[in-house]
């Protein structure tokens, strides 16, 4: 499997390698793609894939008639404006998702989403890729939904108590 960038500039082939990715999202996305991450991809243009916390990448195999694509994922304002991932079938439970945001967490540097509870699959992905929930929120369709983020770089954005020290101080 082979983790790469898109990022094209000619917008004749740009036009075309976006029409494809959002049908392999329809496809593939098991109807669990928010509508917000579908507009956000669709409008996303060359230039605003060179902004910070923008980033698209595609995983992709290696198959009879040449390269296939795998598995997609975008991310928009470091995950904050959308944050999307989607697995073709053949290539699920194989750590496709989870290389695929581990890939965006390391160019990144910091990286947060969004997950249904009830999206087992979406969040043992997070979950494996380094990401932690944070908050309990309501989704856009009214579900309860974890707000998932990378902890911090040098360590987790709470102090954590060393060894030896007490767990719980009095109130003075």
């Amino acid at each position: 499997m082979l983790i790469s960038s898109l990022y094209d500039s000619h917008p004749v082939q740009w036009e075309s390698r976006l029409k494809g990715l959002l049908a392999f999202l329809r496809e593939h996305g098991d109807r669990r793609i928010t509508l917000h991450g579908c507009k956000r991809l669709a409008r996303l243009t060359p230039d605003q894939l060179a902004r910070p916390g923008t980033s698209l990448l595609v995983a992709t195999v290696r198959g009879q008639t040449g390269r296939q694509l795998a598995g997609v994922s975008f991310v928009s304002g470091f995950g904050r404006e959308a944050c999307v991932v989607a697995v073709h079938p053949l290539y699920r439970n194989r750590h496709t998702g989870t290389t695929l945001l581990k890939t965006q967490l390391e160019r990144l540097g910091q990286l947060e989403c969004q997950v249904a509870c009830d999206n087992a699959a979406s969040l043992k992905m997070c979950f494996n890729s380094g990401l932690a929930a944070v908050d309990l929120l309501t989704g856009p369709t009214g579900k309860p939904t974890l707000l998932l983020r990378a902890p911090m770089a040098g360590g987790s954005p709470a102090t954590l108590p060393e060894e030896g020290e007490f767990m719980c101080q009095s109130p003075s």
